[in-house]
């Protein structure tokens, strides 16, 4: 078709995503899709209502000629259409790189039918930076603690989630997990145990992902308990949330975020880590965080 046509040749040209015409990036048309696997040897199949994952409400199922029982899926179109034009037609070679991207990402197994996994919230426990008073303020005792935990945790089997999540988890995560490529490659999907799923039709796709108390820890938040009251809580109590980093939702909605990890983003990153190493650095609410990306200054 002439739309396949025109994707195939932009695809070619282009010498980076950015360069991309937002409009080829229909990648509901039938007629692409088709044509992609034929040019670049990755079969695309796409998943639609997964808002709950990665802050997104599409997945993109990366399937490459070289058959494996394992995919990827990442959740941006721009994302999927890089991986198209560099035509990586090998799994190792594909996740690899997906990865130096630093885009959001998961390895899965597809099933036919309706199946469904054993995981049940609470199996996985983490330590957690725990409940402080309103009038709480870290000193530099809390952020020694801090990525102590954070070491730890990243170093240990589970850590290597935090390369898919993408954003600030996955940035830390490359900080700190040597040979993070081959961790990566190394990953098997435990049907029975796995924490993420979605289903379409008669398609089940399955894979391990972090669990929210372990992404909250590795982005340092703490529970703040509030004075005003609240029946609705547990403790009784209203509480708030602040972190030494920028919670997902906050960085995924910000204007960094583009699909991937960008010069941009590692800016940014440099900035606050800076910080840390002046002794600087303060844990700021999701509003202040918000209001932090939205003042940064990109190229």
């Amino acid at each position: 078709s002439d739309a396949a046509r025109a994707l195939v040749h932009s695809l070619h040209r282009a010498e980076r995503v950015q360069d991309m015409s937002a409009q080829l990036f229909d990648l509901c048309d039938p007629d692409i899709v088709r044509d992609i696997w034929k040019k670049s040897g990755v079969k695309i199949e796409i998943f639609h209502d997964v808002s709950k994952l990665k802050h997104c409400s599409t997945a993109y199922l990366l399937n490459p000629r070289v058959k494996s029982e394992r995919m990827i899926v990442v959740y941006s179109a721009a994302t999927a259409m890089h991986v198209v034009r560099l035509q990586w037609e090998n799994w190792r070679d594909l996740i690899e790189q997906v990865h130096a991207l630093g885009a959001p990402f998961d390895i899965v197994v597809k099933i036919p039918g309706f199946v469904s996994s054993s995981y049940q919230p609470g199996l996985h426990r983490c330590n957690s930076l725990g409940v402080r008073p309103e009038d709480y303020k870290p000193d530099k005792h809390d952020l020694e603690r801090y990525l102590n935990i954070l070491e730890r945790f990243l170093l240990s089997p589970r850590g290597r989630l935090a390369l898919q999540a993408g954003g600030v988890v996955a940035r830390l995560a490359r900080l700190i997990i040597p040979d993070s490529h081959l961790e990566l490659t190394a990953e098997d999907v435990d049907v029975d145990t796995a924490e993420g799923h979605f289903r379409q039709g008669n398609t089940s796709v399955l894979f391990h992902r972090l669990t929210h108390a372990e992404e909250d820890l590795i982005l340092g938040v703490y529970s703040i308990k509030m004075n005003q009251l609240n029946p609705m809580d547990p403790s009784g109590h209203q509480e708030k949330r602040v972190s030494w980093w920028p919670q997902a939702g906050a960085f995924f909605r910000s204007g960094l975020n583009v699909g991937w990890w960008t010069s941009d983003c590692e800016r940014w990153f440099q900035e606050i880590m800076g910080e840390f190493r002046d002794g600087k650095a303060v844990v700021l609410n999701n509003s202040r965080w918000t209001r932090r990306l939205r003042g940064f200054n990109t190229s």
